[in-house]
């Protein structure tokens, strides 16, 4: 008659066996685990790329369409445009509405904004953007009385992408009132 103790003994050296991993299914699971943190990776670069692209875009139009309204703005206000001359084109543009002189120019790639009253310059694009070609040409009715103002100007966006730099051409034609 076998001893149930050697019996006993038996079972229990069987089940300890049994509860290690292979060397095959170490390999599988880090085989499977490494194809998961690859997509992962792969997922992750698509999202930051999406989402540069996205400020990207953002900063160049809304910068874009601040520029243009404060320049609507002015000039419309504008009752006198010292700069540029009838007939010609420059890259800064002075006005007045009757006290106040502004006064707009293109410095390191900035556009600012100096206002004579109060002796303050304040760049008009954001630090995430630079402006270039900034052109101002200056047209008249066949009176001389009503003056109009065509400003163009690229904006470029400094937030660096894999497709290259987002840039954007502005235009406007705006008339004093």
């Amino acid at each position: 008659m076998i001893n149930k103790k050697l019996i006993k003994n038996l079972n229990l050296k069987i089940k300890d066996y049994e509860k290690g991993f292979t060397l095959i299914e170490i390999i599988i699971y880090m085989g499977i685990f490494s194809i998961l943190i690859v997509a992962m990776l792969q997922l992750l670069t698509a999202v930051f790329d999406v989402q540069l692209e996205s400020q990207s875009t953002a900063s160049v139009s809304q910068d874009g369409r601040f520029i243009l309204n404060k320049l609507t703005n002015d000039i419309k206000k504008a009752k006198i445009i010292t700069s540029p001359n009838i007939g010609n084109q420059g890259q800064s543009l002075v006005i007045s509405d009757g006290t106040t002189i502004y006064t707009y120019n293109l410095l390191s790639e900035n556009l600012t904004l100096t206002n004579s009253t109060t002796g303050t310059t304040d760049q008009l694009n954001s630090v995430d953007t630079t402006v270039s070609n900034l052109n101002i040409l200056r047209l008249a009715d066949t009176s001389g009385q009503n003056n109009t103002l065509t400003v163009s100007f690229i904006i470029n966006s400094k937030v660096l992408r894999r497709n290259g730099v987002n840039t954007e051409n502005f235009r406007i034609t705006v008339g004093t009132r």
